[in-house]
């Protein structure tokens, strides 16, 4: 956060409990929250952050992160990233505004085009989102167009927010990213104090789905709508950014697809009404504060015996649909040991 020319650093000078600094952890976050607990307990307990950077992603978070960079790209003043000196996120100028869109898209294509598939089907939905990346950021720039993106000032991506545990009653606080902070200001005795957006925007891309084999060998494809309605996940993500705010910045939630758009917010979406948002952040907690709890329980302990008695009394939950997807063979191997699950 911006404030009086100076950035402040959410997660300097923590007070953090005895079982966070055995573990190596300083942050909730929502992604984290909302995923099953033995799957999390796993990446974000047990394996460390230099582990977790070695899990592969796949063709589909590429392409998404190919159309949040393009979007970002043009309409962002300023945009946080990792300052490689001080390995702290910093906000900078983004050098790419004004350039056209055609050139945007362009380059996000080449640097998508360089991902390694991980597996036969992954490469399969490589080269099908090779051919639909282009439609979705056109639909992402009407999206944006609709809600004035390209009339508001400023526009900043990727900032850094914080919730710190006395708003919360937590052990640790909160940490998120905007996708993208729309316009506005604050005055405090007629001196700008620090950017406060006129709302908050978070993108969300839908790629097509893997169909049946055909009978000549092709894979089919079925496509993606918008949908009707958005995703709690997705809503408790947006939960933490309006806490952030005190509930005071309206959240549009914007599902783009190579089919069109669709844009949720309190107008047409009681989810992402300042009430309710409210309610699913309070829900975010007892999450946060259930896991804490189990944690203190053995903090006294090395981080070795920590890890196995907090494993001994949480679900490993192998059948999750998709949590333990992904995580590669070495480290699937490691968490079934620990579970006793070989």
């Amino acid at each position: 956060m911006i404030k009086n020319d100076s950035v402040i650093d959410p997660l300097h000078e923590l007070v953090l409990p005895k079982w966070a600094i055995t573990l190596g952890q300083t942050h909730h976050s929502a992604t984290q929250l909302l995923m099953s607990d033995g799957p999390h307990f796993f990446r974000y307990y047990v394996l460390t952050q230099q582990e977790r950077r070695m899990i592969p992603g796949n063709a589909q978070m590429k392409a998404g992160v190919a159309v949040g960079d393009a979007l970002q790209d043009y309409y962002a003043d300023t945009k946080w990233s990792l300052n490689p000196i001080t390995k702290k996120l910093m906000p900078y100028a983004n050098a790419k505004k004004g350039t056209e869109k055609s050139e945007i898209i362009k380059d996000v294509l080449e640097k998508y085009n360089k991902y390694q598939p991980i597996d036969p089907k992954d490469q399969e939905k490589f080269d099908k989102y090779q051919t639909e990346i282009t439609e979705v950021i056109t639909n992402g720039f009407l999206a944006m167009e609709e809600l004035g993106a390209g009339n508001l000032y400023p526009i900043t991506c990727e900032e850094q927010i914080s919730i710190a545990q006395d708003k919360t009653d937590l052990m640790l606080p909160y940490v998120g990213r905007t996708d993208f902070a729309l316009g506005g200001v604050r005055e405090v005795d007629g001196v700008i104090d620090a950017p406060i957006p006129s709302s908050i925007v978070e993108l969300k891309t839908q790629w097509s789905k893997l169909g049946k084999t055909k009978k000549n060998g092709e894979r089919s494809f079925i496509s993606l709508h918008a949908p009707t309605a958005p995703s709690y996940n997705h809503v408790a993500q947006c939960s933490v950014y309006s806490a952030f705010y005190d509930y005071k910045v309206p959240v549009s939630l914007v599902y783009v697809t190579k089919t069109g758009y669709k844009i949720f917010d309190c107008e047409n979406c009681s989810m992402l009404t300042s009430s309710e948002l409210e309610r699913t952040f309070k829900n975010l907690n007892q999450i946060a504060r259930r896991r804490e709890k189990i944690l203190s329980m053995f903090e006294n302990q090395t981080r070795e015996n920590l890890i196995k008695s907090c494993a001994a009394i949480i679900d490993p939950n192998w059948d999750h649909p998709y949590a333990w997807h992904g995580i590669g063979d070495e480290f699937l191997f490691r968490a079934k040991k620990l579970w006793n699950f070989t």
